[in-house]
């Protein structure tokens, strides 16, 4: 079936509607149990080559194994990705068709809503000789889902089991960072007092000797350090001077101050950057959530806990993060919240038991028609060390927004920083492609670039390696180029998109399906994507992944965010209309200056609450 990826149009539609129909739904019994007539599964997929040999490799080896032993027979069936959402839509309702299928995170909840996709839970539970008890939660709980209320509790029903996982992290032109003269290490922040004393090795192999520049510098734990005039937002911006010491450690995040002030080196900022580097900008990230989720922010609330949705984005409220190792209890949720967690919505607000928060028109709130405020315990604790203030999700993504906004911009009063492209800056290319060919020096994407990106790298003559997200964080003393000392720093954060498995309402082999996908979830079936070079959801598995030798030195940057990157906005809602309100004329106009940020906000707020009422 692997050369059937290259038909296209019609002829492939035909000939798979044709393939399936004489293999899907074959009248077994769907016991899956030795004996019998034998269970036929039709697995459709979709990907790249690379993608399709590590399914094709996991089915053949399931056939051999467990499927023997079982009596399943899964024949795997590869659609064209052009036609694949089509193809699974058109064919949902067929007498005769596909089995188990996989479904992105943009689709899960509407495919759900829409009738085609099976609950799952009881033929998973009656699973009891695999273990897929080792899966990250964060992206099987990204499977429950409750059609009647949009929950995904843990209680909630599940639809199926993740498959693929897309990390992202800080890709970065190590080749121009060597140019513009930083140094670059690779330690740990708990082991930056045993480098520093020169007693380990970084994980590069590289003592602190082998830098004599740094001799008689403590190299503080930052991911980007400079040794007189670090950049602290509200403040102007100098070139480091060429005897300036820069240092980039891709164990640690940097925050938001750190990565603007290395990117601007490479874009308007510098005025020989071109001359010098070839770059235009220092950066592009095309999602804002790391900055928004990292102070416990986010784009859409639940006012009542019964889906009274709101467009929270520009919320201009701080957020609020445990601080103390005996915890915090909200009073409108009573959730008992732990450390280094933020609060959620309604537990930071002064709302009365039994109240509802009614948006306005400017991002805020009322309750009986009265502006409502943090709530007054949540301001003790914060003024008693339980709990820190964050910036609010407004600061988050208008600080986000200024990173391609031109300089005579105003966003929230503030000039943007030049230091990114807008999405008309690519001029019909990608974001990848704009990046490899040395146009900046990095940008934030997901894993599964890795392998182009290691091509591209040689073809085009230049080192790289990948670091992980920018964090919110404040030092007591910012102005302090050797100040290491953290204040208040928010969440780990980012977006991590996955594709899942998931079965056909109308499919008869319903208990082979659960069989086959917890097998393909399991140690044993995401052992054999470990070998391939592509991400495993099995936490055991992380250390063995094989990649044949095109992997970054710091891989394990997006094996560590697997533990903490979540789903993006597309993922909330059974369909993204709700988003398209905001999102399009933001990235369409906005990004690209031919809209003022403050006629967006105008009419986002009140366009978008208005929109999810409908939901």
């Amino acid at each position: 079936m692997r050369k059937c990826r290259k038909i296209t149009g019609v002829i492939l539609c035909l000939l798979l509607v044709l393939s399936l129909a004489a293999c899907g739904g074959d009248g077994a019994d769907g016991s899956g149990a030795g004996g019998g007539e034998q269970a036929k599964v039709v697995f459709c997929t979709y990907g790249d080559d690379s993608e399709l040999g590590v399914y094709k490799a996991m089915v053949d080896e399931f056939n051999e194994t467990y499927g023997k032993e079982h009596n399943i027979y899964v024949e795997h069936t590869p659609i064209a990705i052009t036609g694949y959402t089509s193809y699974i839509t058109s064919m949902s309702t067929a007498q005769e068709s596909y089995d188990v299928f996989l479904v992105i995170e943009d689709n899960f909840k509407r495919w759900v809503n829409m009738g085609f996709v099976a609950d799952m839970t009881s033929y998973f539970d009656a699973v009891t000789d695999i273990d897929t008890s080792d899966i990250f939660e964060n992206t099987v709980d990204r499977l429950r889902l409750n059609v009647a209320n949009n929950t995904s509790n843990k209680t909630d029903p599940l639809y199926g089991l993740p498959l693929d996982t897309k990390p992202s992290a800080v890709y970065y032109n190590e080749t121009l960072f060597e140019k513009a003269g930083i140094r670059i290490i690779s330690v740990d922040e708990q082991d930056m007092d045993a480098w520093n004393a020169g007693e380990i090795p970084d994980r590069r192999g590289q003592y602190k000797a082998d830098f004599p520049e740094l001799a008689g510098i403590t190299v503080p734990k930052k991911g980007y350090y400079r040794s007189r005039t670090p950049y602290v937002s509200g403040y102007n911006w100098t070139l480091p001077a060429d005897d300036e010491i820069t240092v980039f450690n891709n164990r640690i995040p940097m925050n938001w101050d750190e990565m603007e002030d290395l990117a601007m080196i490479f874009s308007v900022h510098n005025p020989n950057a071109g001359k010098n580097f070839g770059t235009e900008y220092g950066m592009f990230t095309e999602w804002w959530f790391n900055y928004g989720w990292s102070v416990g922010g986010n784009c859409l609330q639940d006012l009542s806990g019964n889906g009274d949705w709101n467009f929270s984005l520009l919320d201009s409220t701080p957020n609020y993060i445990v601080a103390s190792e005996s915890g915090y209890t909200g009073e409108w949720t009573g959730k008992s919240y732990g450390k280094g967690e933020t609060l959620e919505f309604n537990d930071k607000f002064d709302v009365p038991a039994g109240k509802v928060m009614e948006p306005d028109e400017e991002g805020g709130y009322t309750v009986d028609g009265k502006q409502v405020g943090i709530r007054a315990s949540v301001e003790t604790a914060a003024q008693n060390g339980t709990l820190q203030a964050l910036p609010s999700v407004r600061d988050a993504f208008t600080r986000y927004l200024r990173l391609g906004a031109s300089q005579d911009s105003v966003i929230e009063n503030m000039g943007g920083l030049s230091i990114s492209p807008n999405p008309i800056t690519f001029n019909n290319r990608t974001r990848q492609n704009y990046w490899f060919s040395g146009k900046m020096a990095m940008l934030v994407d997901y894993s599964t670039y890795i392998e182009t990106f290691s091509r591209e790298a040689e073809s085009n003559g230049f080192e790289w390696d990948v670091a992980p997200l920018m964090v919110y964080k404040e030092y007591t003393n910012p102005l302090d180029p050797a100040c290491d000392t953290v204040k208040v720093v928010g969440k780990q954060a980012g977006e991590c998109n996955s594709k899942a498995m998931v079965v056909r309402e109308r499919s008869s082999v319903k208990e082979a399906a659960a069989q086959f996908i917890c097998w393909m979830a399991s140690k044993e079936g995401q052992s054999i994507r470990a070998q391939n070079g592509h991400f495993p959801n099995q936490r055991a598995l992380l250390e063995g992944i094989q990649y044949n030798g095109y992997a970054p030195q710091n891989v394990t940057v997006f094996s560590e965010a697997l533990e903490y990157q979540g789903a993006g906005d597309w993922w909330y809602l059974p369909d993204d209309a709700w988003i398209q309100v905001w999102a399009n004329p933001l990235n369409s106009e906005v990004r690209n200056g031919t809209l003022a940020y403050d006629l967006w906000k105008k009419a986002a707020i009140p366009d978008t609450n208005k929109k999810l009422l409908e939901y």
